[in-house]
């Protein structure tokens, strides 16, 4: 092949990224099929790219059976995972929640019943794909009368050093109001007594997001009675400390009320300013992105740029926060009755200008339910599908053009040396994997990378001045 000097040019900027492809090296074509799929699908990634994902096969099996698989970095299935590349879990999850600890373990959510229970059941797989057997009876964890809300949303794992929060909804019963509930397991999966009430908290009507804020708080968003004696609910926060007892400095009570129902809450996270940004569903409006601030009252103003941002209509099914941005995805209604649609929003609700939106033109690539945000990638799972696209991360927002450039020339693809030239004198080039990982450190032009695996890399390139640079490295 041909190798062409890369020459990046960069003023003193802020670097913004585009989609620009899907990743022609990923999978086929930048897209892995998922088998026989029939729900949605939740994934993670580990620091060298393997991502984790779950899915429910419609093989004719009433309930439809569950799995988890693994794919390579360069999204082929790795065979060494389970029984060729997948576990078959034991419970069925139509809409799975899926963890990675700090030690590799996976972490999956799904619910079972016997008799007159119903069961959360929390399942805990080792890194080469089998049951950890440390973990509950046989790797598995059963807390009774945890369900699902109606609307299938409300319920989820959170990792809280070692030990996990579990939260979902008591069993309705017929007259009586629903409650959420949040327990906490040990490490092994056993009930932490210590917990709020012998283990559990229930002082909430529906939790749709528990999380942990910066000051390691318990912080859950979803519905609350307006008053205890009625009928309406209204979205709500509640904040908790690390072991589930309520802040009433917190509001009055530890709870506060918003003067409003949210409809339907599509997804929702708790970003690093401890805000809660949610997405809710209007037939006539679609998709709307909100936030709550960190003291429980509502930003209007991030509403109205959000919609403002916007002609057509959108679900928003995953948000993801990554280097003060909020990353959306879900469903673009303009053309074929639905595509991928991803975007990227500032803090104060606006779109960002130079990443824009972007929607899918394949009419399979229909709804985006989960995503991994990297530096130079994102990888969108839905529909059956997991596809990796490309940013362009030299697409920039200058902020002041009046200074002098740094520029360096690489050539590219490089084999087995690194060979680069610069008018400025380079500090130190650092080499990222695709899940943003620096795995190689240089100092020097013609320093040696024959060590690197074939693939695409992103080379970080830092100037003695203090200037920075980015490009797509492809290793040969």
């Amino acid at each position: 092949m041909k190798k062409i000097l890369l020459l990046a040019i960069l003023v003193i900027q802020n670097i913004s990224a585009q989609i620009v492809s899907k990743d022609n090296l990923f999978a086929s074509n930048g897209i892995y099929s998922t088998p026989n799929y029939d729900a949605w699908s939740k994934m993670v990634q580990n620091s060298d790219g393997n991502i984790y994902f779950t899915y429910t096969k419609n093989n004719g099996m009433t309930p439809s059976p569950s799995f988890l698989s693994k794919l390579t970095a360069t999204g082929t299935i790795d065979t060494t995972f389970g029984n060729s590349g997948e576990i078959q879990l034991p419970y069925t999850s139509y809409d799975s929640q899926l963890k990675m600890q700090q030690d590799g373990k996976l972490l999956i959510q799904a619910f079972t019943s016997d008799a007159n229970i119903n069961y959360s059941v929390v399942i805990r797989i080792l890194p080469n794909g089998q049951l950890d057997n440390t973990f509950g009876v046989n790797g598995i964890a059963k807390i009774a009368d945890i369900n699902p809300d109606l609307n299938v949303r409300g319920y989820g794992l959170v990792l809280q050093n070692n030990k996990i929060i579990v939260y979902g909804q008591k069993t309705i019963i017929p007259l009586q109001d629903p409650t959420g509930i949040i327990c906490r397991l040990n490490e092994n999966g056993s009930l932490d007594t210590t917990f709020g009430m012998n283990g559990f908290i229930n002082n909430f009507s529906n939790f749709n997001l528990v999380a942990l804020d910066n000051q390691s708080n318990i912080i859950g968003f979803g519905y609350n009675k307006a008053d205890p004696t009625g009928s309406a609910y209204v979205g709500a926060v509640a904040k908790y400390n690390a072991d589930g007892q309520l802040i009433t400095g917190f509001g009055n009570t530890g709870i506060v009320n918003l003067t409003f129902n949210p409809g339907y809450i599509q997804s929702a996270i708790l970003d690093s300013n401890n805000n809660i940004i949610f997405s809710s569903f209007d037939p006539n409006a679609a998709g709307s992105l909100n936030k709550i601030n960190a003291n429980g009252t509502f930003d209007p103003s991030f509403t109205a740029n959000f919609n403002s941002s916007f002609s057509s209509l959108n679900d928003i099914l995953s948000i993801v926060e990554k280097n003060g941005y909020y990353y959306i995805g879900g469903m673009n209604y303009a053309q074929n009755g639905g595509e991928f649609f991803i975007s990227k929003i500032a803090q104060n609700g606006q779109i960002d200008p130079v990443f824009n939106y972007f929607v899918e033109t394949d009419p399979n690539l229909t709804t985006v339910g989960d995503m991994i945000i990297n530096d130079n990638n994102i990888i969108a799972n839905g529909s059956g599908y997991i596809v990796k696209y490309l940013l362009n991360s030299m697409t920039l927002a200058t902020t002041n053009p009046g200074k002098s450039s740094s520029a360096v020339a690489i050539e590219n693809p490089v084999s087995q040396n690194l060979i680069f030239t610069s008018k400025d004198r380079v500090t130190k080039i650092e080499i990222f994997s695709v899940g943003g990982q620096v795995i190689k450190t240089i100092k020097d032009s013609h320093s040696s990378v024959s060590d690197l695996s074939k693939g695409i890399y992103t080379a970080k390139v830092t100037f003695e001045n203090g200037n920075t640079t980015s490009r797509k490295l492809i290793k040969n």
